[in-house]
């Protein structure tokens, strides 16, 4: 499942809402190094920022004392040469000053780069959590249409294309095959449901990888959350993709789709 920065914004926004859950991940995942990393980068870049000011500062008193030199020079040419030199050390400090700053900011990249090393454990971890409450809700689903698994819930990566999160097939009570495909996101937003739609039921290379991997038509696409936005349930059914949540169900059925065609079946 890819994680993105609106999904960890939700994700805040869940463990804000559920105290034993960041209690929980704190205890697996969290360092008194990485608590402190976020004051240390917010720090480090005001610093870096004060320096840049006082680097421009430089340059426009430099600029302006070059020009107040060269005007005096005829006149004035021995003073100007010890202003010259005086110019040439500043310009030396002011050399060292921005090599300076060129360590700071490749300090604040690996800095950068250890915080994206966080986010990529926090998806690690916080994607299995939600896979794990899909199956739950799946199972009760699917009980009360009559239908049956015909396998385990299993994940599909798609050759660098994209991943479905959960791929099931099932046989339902009036004897057709098929698969529940599902993407699962830890808040559901509107444009959850357009991607879903765009990189993969209608993706011709996203659909040819499933084929590959087995999956035949007819296929139900839906969208799981932990949550779901107030805007989602209506792309949802402008879509025709069925929308699954955690604690209230199925709040928009699936309508099936072809995989071979890539189009929704409007006369099912």
């Amino acid at each position: 499942m890819m994680f993105t920065v609106r999904d960890f914004e939700d994700l805040i926004r869940l463990l804000d809402q559920r105290p034993e859950w960041r209690e929980a991940l704190r205890q697996r995942i969290l360092t008194r190094e990485l608590l402190e990393l976020p004051a240390q980068i917010q720090a480090l870049r005001a610093e870096t920022e004060r320096r840049f000011q006082r680097v421009e500062e430089q340059i426009a008193a430099l600029a302006e004392a070059q020009r107040r030199h060269y005007e005096e020079f005829v006149a004035h040419r021995q003073e100007f040469l010890a202003h010259r030199q005086e110019t040439d050390r500043r310009f030396a400090e002011l050399a060292e000053a921005q090599q300076r700053t060129e360590r700071e900011l490749l300090k604040l990249i690996r800095n950068q780069d250890l915080l994206q090393s966080t986010l990529d454990r926090f998806a690690q971890i916080i994607g299995p959590i939600v896979e794990e409450r899909l199956i739950p809700a799946l199972r009760v689903w699917l009980e009360s249409q009559g239908g049956t698994p015909l396998g385990p819930v299993v994940a599909m990566t798609l050759d660098g294309i994209g991943e479905v999160d959960g791929a099931l097939p099932v046989r339902w009570p009036d004897g057709r095959e098929g698969w529940i495909l599902v993407s699962v996101k830890a808040k559901v937003w509107p444009r959850s449901i357009e991607d879903f739609a765009k990189d993969i039921l209608q993706n011709p290379q996203a659909r040819a990888a499933l084929r590959d991997k087995g999956v035949s038509d007819l296929v139900w696409p839906i969208v799981f959350g932990l949550t779901v936005d107030d805007r989602a349930p209506r792309t949802a059914e402008q879509e025709k993709i069925g929308l699954l949540s955690s604690q209230q169900g199925m709040i928009v059925p699936p309508i099936p789709w072809s995989l071979e065609k890539g189009n929704y079946l409007s006369d099912t």
